[in-house]
């Protein structure tokens, strides 16, 4: 994969018309030659697609040579490695997706370019599509056209896949969620955003039924098979048995559970075929342990107390969540310290659907940086997260809550949003369309909440509105969970109480995070608050990941580390600025010290309560002075 680093490489190669030292490129870049030299192995590699190349010369440096016009055919324009790059990605299209066979003239006359190219490209493109499998072209009268069964069409398809997420970071520099959106060109918008929302069902249900490292793979093989199912094509298996050492049976009611929702939701039907082909590849990707010698229990008690501390939750004597962090956690420290990143299709709705669990455990594990030698991306906290939520629903001190849709599709996102916005931090949705209700344990489920009529045997309904009004909010919110009230009201005006009037700012006039980091960091290291070092670690933290919000909000944070006194810094700017993703102008600035971090719970959950509530938000920018501002938030526990 060329990451976001080596892009910058070759950005800055290619600007260079001479000659230059592998130290001016690490300087510009800002790491060590002995990591340019690495990074230039990768970049090769990545050229070895095209025609370009990289020239080394011993005491003089390094130069990316393109081919001259003369070396080219006069009917080809001058040679671009991105334009190589999509169209060799268009003709994998071509074979892949379009009904029609291709031809070397109307490949040439498509993309104006010589026949040896399109020879040479075609070359190339079968390279990719056929590694681990047996396609090929045949080519007829007609044209030619990629042959095979189904299940090596399917194979090629998921080469397809990797090559298009792999090269995503030469034009598209996004989280992997973003990436994934790239299918909805191909496979269409309804099946990519359907079997995404189906896999993380599962996920979140089974967490460690599929490796972390191999989810986004799963997602791919899902996808694939769906979208040529719908196609009218379906798989034929082999002599092959889905046998071993695993719980097969398992699998395959996991692979049937799947494609039944998705089915409901797409309106297609699947063979029995087509859930062993599911099951095998839910198997072939199934988590697997490092040997527990390799592993620190001292590290993994330690985060399982500190989290506990920090969500007021007792996780140490769940066993089920001990062992699997003890699987976990030693191949992710194994990751981290070999910068082999894991990207996590489902960082994004993590973030949202479980945001105070996601940053509480963030704040947690930064402590834990320095003793490790790693750093923790967004990504791994994500994987952390659904853990630890997974273990909030066994202890039962959250609701889960059953989202009715007429579709499970169109209003589902919209509903989910409005509603989280209302709900406390921990409480968990499930969206479900009317036909999935007679697969569904209903049990399982606290509330349910549905968009349409329906009537379910000893179960209560609240019917709302698509469009969610005042009046639905009320019947949500009122719904009877006494021990989450209980809990709510012990830990009520934490952030109040972590707020000192020096540190409120209202109609400030910053225009940029990185000036308001540095300004504001400069007066708490001077209150002696926090010691230098957090601000590293708060802009360390939105390196790999920013943290505002859609609601216009920021909650920087750093590490509980480096903060001597609890405090929170609000601020209310007279303008909004563009943060990292988003247009921001009230801020959180979140300094936690570690012997406070039994408070961290209790004030993220006051924060996220302000955030997500438009109306609190709407009253926060309507002030005028800090006075106001510290009782408008107050208000919030009155």
């Amino acid at each position: 994969m060329l990451s976001k680093r080596q892009k910058e490489l070759l950005e800055l190669l290619i600007e260079q018309e001479e000659f230059q030292t592998v130290k001016f490129f690490s300087r510009k870049l800002g790491v060590s030659e002995r990591t340019l030299h690495s990074e230039l192995t990768l970049v090769e590699d990545y050229l070895n697609s095209s025609e370009a190349y990289i020239e080394k010369k011993r005491g003089v440096g390094i130069v990316l040579r393109l081919p001259r016009e003369g070396s080219q055919s006069s009917e080809e324009p001058e040679m671009d490695v991105f334009s190589i790059l999509n169209r060799r990605i268009q003709m994998m299209e071509l074979l892949l997706f379009s009904p029609e066979r291709i031809s070397f003239n109307g490949l040439s006359e498509l993309f104006m370019v010589s026949k040896t190219s399109i020879k040479n490209d075609l070359d190339y493109v079968m390279q990719i599509l056929t590694v681990s499998n047996d396609v090929r072209l045949t080519s007829s009268s007609q044209g030619t056209k990629l042959s095979g069964s189904e299940e090596e069409l399917q194979k090629a398809f998921l080469q397809f896949n990797r090559y298009l997420l792999s090269h995503s970071d030469g034009y598209l520099d996004e989280v992997i969620s973003e990436k994934i959106k790239l299918f909805e060109a191909y496979y269409g918008e309804q099946v990519v955003s359907v079997c995404t929302n189906v896999l993380y069902s599962y996920v979140k249900e089974h967490v460690n039924a599929i490796s972390d490292y191999y989810i986004q793979n799963v997602l791919n093989v899902l996808i694939i098979l769906v979208y040529r199912i719908i196609e009218g094509h379906h798989i034929q298996l082999s002599d092959k048995q889905v046998g071993g050492d695993y719980d097969t049976i398992f699998f395959e009611e996991s692979a049937s559970q799947m494609l039944n929702k998705a089915a409901l939701r797409l309106s297609f039907s699947y063979t029995e075929q087509e859930v062993k082909y599911l099951a095998q590849h839910l198997i072939s990707n199934r988590f697997k342990n490092l040997p527990k010698a390799e592993l620190d229990q001292a590290i993994v008690t330690s985060i399982l107390e500190s989290v506990s501390e920090s969500l007021s939750i007792d996780f140490t004597q769940d066993e089920k969540l001990e062992e699997q962090l003890k699987n976990h956690i030693p191949p992710m420290i194994y990751r981290l310290k070999l910068n082999n990143t894991t990207e996590n299709p489902f960082t994004s709705h993590i973030k949202n659907e479980f945001s105070l669990t996601f940053n509480v455990i963030w704040l947690v594990l930064s402590e834990y940086e320095k003793e490790l030698a790693i750093v923790f991306t967004e990504d791994e906290i994500a994987f952390l997260t659904m853990y630890f939520q997974a273990a909030i629903e066994r202890a039962r001190i959250n609701r889960k809550i059953l989202v009715v849709c007429q579709m499970g599709i169109a209003t589902s996102e919209f509903l989910i949003n409005r509603i989280k916005n209302k709900v406390p931090s921990l409480d968990t949705l499930e969206v479900a369309s009317v036909p999935e209700l007679g697969h569904i344990n209903l049990d399982s489920f606290d509330l349910i909440v549905s968009t349409i009529k329906i009537n379910l045997p000893n179960r209560e309904v609240i019917h709302v509105s698509p469009f969610l009004s005042d009046e639905d909010i009320v019947k949500i919110t009122n719904a009877d969970y006494r021990k989450l009230r209980e809990q709510r009201t012990e830990m009520q005006g934490a952030l109040e109480r972590a707020i000192q009037p020096a540190f409120m700012e209202v109609d400030s006039e910053y225009n940029s995070k990185e000036e308001l980091i540095e300004k504001v960091g400069a007066k708490l290291v001077a209150e002696g608050l926090v010691k230098p070092e957090f601000l590293i670690s708060v802009s360390d933290r939105e390196e790999l990941g920013g943290t505002d919000l859609p609601s216009g909000t920021a909650v920087p944070h750093g590490s509980s580390l480096y903060v001597e006194q609890t405090v929170i810094v609000v601020i209310k700017n007279k303008k909004k600025f563009k943060w990292s993703q988003y247009y921001v102008d009230v801020i959180f600035m979140i300094c936690i010290s570690e012997r406070d971090i039994k408070k961290t719970r209790g004030i993220l959950s006051d924060i996220y309560t302000i955030i997500d509530d438009p109306t609190k938000l709407k009253e926060i920018r309507g002030v005028s002075s800090k006075a106001l501002l510290l009782k408008t938030i107050g208000s919030e526990h009155k």
